[in-house]
């Protein structure tokens, strides 16, 4: 018997081994919850920032401090434990969300999402410094760096989700921001702002960005499709700095197995390879504590780029950075030709980012402020789906019309599968206005901002006072191609938004409009 005992332990040992995921296998830390992974190289080694996630049943995310690792291969980590909590900033009272952390001149910098105290109610943005990439990190204003104040506009929570980017020349950039993406130069002691605040309007834009910089070109991977009515994805865009101009170049992967959340941290030719981390919420841990919302695991995966340095799509897997590294060959997918529009209009997308007011000088207008006064994304997957985006205005005057415009923007676009076509219909009369079936468009993705139709080639249309008209978009119900701006309330009281032929409502289930200037010849 005692002859046979070491057998079995060593075969006890061989099935513990072969039950242990494999280094580098997702999810990638599994002694507790976390979420938002931020990487670091600092010489040969990586540390990776993350939240600690420990919510409960029924909460939504529970958050009390940022943990740091470390690892010279990113398959071994090693935990070194909380580096700071929301309450090390005095002005704060919870939340650590998002943080990043940078390294300058000796010093490290932790940038990061909390919730402050009620002389500046709603999330803010801290800056904290340490001598060490594992800290102690104390608070390097004894203020918030960026407020709700710095910020004003429709949304309840855009300040979060901060990245830094410290370019060759040494200029420093801090974005930020949900579902605004928000840009701005930080002074070379990295604690102030140097400079307005700008807004970038991305392609199905919603949080937690990414600056990063490969071969003189400047990437910016972000969480998309949230406001669009999805689970978030990762998309990313390109730009020859900082400041843009920004290309979307497409979705990366899909969302993250059961969690609505995915955030992105990219490391950059580390021992010739470049990953991607993110998150999932796919760990249990050995209490049986199982992962969802707001109990999320850190993934990694290989990023690849083609010649012409677009990002290779990926799907995050098991096996994740344990499974052998095979680059692929070829060029990344670009995004489909969405097709030619009907010759009798012309066009134009993205004339103003995040419009506060319509250019020129509209006849009709559905709002005045379109940013301000409709900030809700609709498109034909809003609600149960529809086949018709529709809004009904009544003219003050008789009215030549030359130019439609609308806030739209995100959605996949047209092409081969996707189609859209521009309808005006006199409602009385039941007659179409723009030939005989509207006008099919083209359309690529773009940010929150102007979609204008040039009708200055189609034979005239005039509309007459009093008289009630239906702008509508068409398209596959259930598809999201585009997305139109909704107001919060009833904003024109000469007419009405309808999905197909249901009244759009808001979520307080008042009445809403779309926003939509009409110009005279």
């Amino acid at each position: 018997m005692r002859a046979a005992l070491p057998c079995l332990l060593l075969a006890l040992a061989a099935l513990t081994a072969a039950a242990q995921p494999a280094p580098g296998s997702n999810p990638l830390l599994r002694d507790r919850f976390t979420a938002d992974p931020a990487p670091l190289v600092v010489g040969d080694t990586v540390y990776l920032y993350v939240g600690h996630d420990e919510a409960r049943d029924g909460d939504l995310f529970r958050m009390n401090e940022w943990l740091a690792y470390s690892s010279k291969d990113l398959r071994h980590w090693t935990a070194h434990g909380p580096v700071m909590k929301p309450t090390d900033f005095k002005w704060a009272v919870r939340d650590a969300w998002a943080a990043q952390v940078v390294q300058r001149g000796g010093k490290f910098f932790l940038y990061t999402t909390v919730q402050h105290d009620d002389t500046h109610p709603g999330k803010a943005i801290g800056v904290a410094v340490a001598d060490h990439p594992l800290g102690p990190f104390k608070d390097a204003r004894g203020s918030a760096l960026v407020t709700e104040s710095s910020t004003p506009s429709p949304y309840g929570w855009d300040d979060i989700d901060p990245t830094v980017f410290i370019d060759d020349d040494g200029s420093a950039w801090l974005a930020w921001g949900n579902p605004v993406l928000y840009l701005a130069r930080l002074k070379p002691h990295m604690t102030e702002l140097d400079g307005p605040i700008e807004k970038i309007a991305l392609p199905n834009y919603t949080e937690g960005p990414w600056l990063s910089k490969r071969k003189g070109l400047y990437y910016l991977t972000y969480a998309a499709m949230a406001h669009q009515g999805h689970w978030e994805h990762l998309a990313y865009a390109t730009a020859p700095g900082p400041r843009g101009p920004w290309t979307y170049q497409g979705l990366l992967t899909g969302p993250a197995h059961k969690s609505f959340t995915i955030h992105a941290g990219l490391v950059d030719d580390f021992q010739g390879q470049s990953y991607l981390f993110a998150h999932n919420a796919a760990l249990t841990l050995p209490d049986g504590r199982s992962g969802a919302l707001g109990r999320r695991s850190v993934t990694a995966a290989y990023l690849h780029y083609d010649a012409d340095g677009r990002m290779w799509p990926f799907t995050q897997t098991e096996a994740g950075i344990s499974a052998p590294l095979r680059p692929p060959a070829g060029q990344a997918p670009a995004l489909p030709d969405p097709g030619t529009s009907d010759p009798r209009v012309a066009v134009q997308q993205f004339v103003q980012g995040y419009p506060r007011a319509w250019p020129g000088q509209p006849a009709l207008a559905s709002v005045t402020d379109p940013f301000e006064q409709a900030p809700q994304a609709v498109g034909f997957n809003s609600d149960g789906g529809a086949s018709r985006l529709v809004q009904t205005f009544t003219p003050a005057a008789d009215l030549a019309l030359g130019r439609i415009s609308l806030y739209a923007g995100d959605g996949h676009g047209t092409g081969e599968s996707r189609a859209l076509r521009l309808s005006l219909r006199d409602v009385a009369a039941g007659t179409e206005l723009l030939g005989d079936d509207g006008l099919a468009f083209a359309y690529r993705p773009q940010g929150a901002g102007l979609l204008s139709f040039d009708l200055s080639g189609h034979p005239a249309v005039t509309l007459k006072v009093g008289r009630r008209y239906a702008l509508a978009l068409y398209g596959e119900k259930g598809a999201s191609t585009l997305f139109l701006r909704a107001s919060r309330r009833d904003a024109y009281a000469g007419g009405e938004a309808l999905l197909d032929d249901r009244p759009l409502r808001d979520k307080g289930g008042r009445p809403a409009d779309f926003a939509l200037a009409l110009y005279a010849r």
